[in-house]
């Protein structure tokens, strides 16, 4: 979906093609389905985050995407969204303070 989350399934399929490990899922198929999630997805835009793009944070903060639009929504009410960047770095910490 290149926002919150992993990379899209089409992408990673595409980069082991041809590959020891190779999926063998159809590239093709699943260009359908993704041009069709792209269109649900038009209809739910003002609920999307504000990061674009693949971050790696996202992946090492271990955070669902739809908690981090949570968090998103939650700084702007504190007049804080300025803060995500430092908040981001702190979850991983958080996390290990906890055990995980």
């Amino acid at each position: 979906s290149a926002t919150y989350g992993h990379p899209a399934t089409e992408a990673l399929v595409a980069t082991l093609a041809g590959t020891e490990h190779d999926t063998g899922l159809d590239i093709l198929k699943l260009e359908n389905i993704a041009a069709y999630f792209r269109e649900v997805r038009k209809k739910y835009h003002a609920f999307e985050g504000q990061l674009k793009g693949y971050d790696s944070r996202i992946l090492v903060a271990q955070v669902p995407g739809g908690m981090l639009t949570n968090l998103e929504s939650q700084l702007k009410q504190q007049n804080a969204a300025d803060k995500l960047d430092q908040v981001l770095a702190e979850i991983p910490r958080v996390r290990e303070d906890l055990g995980f």
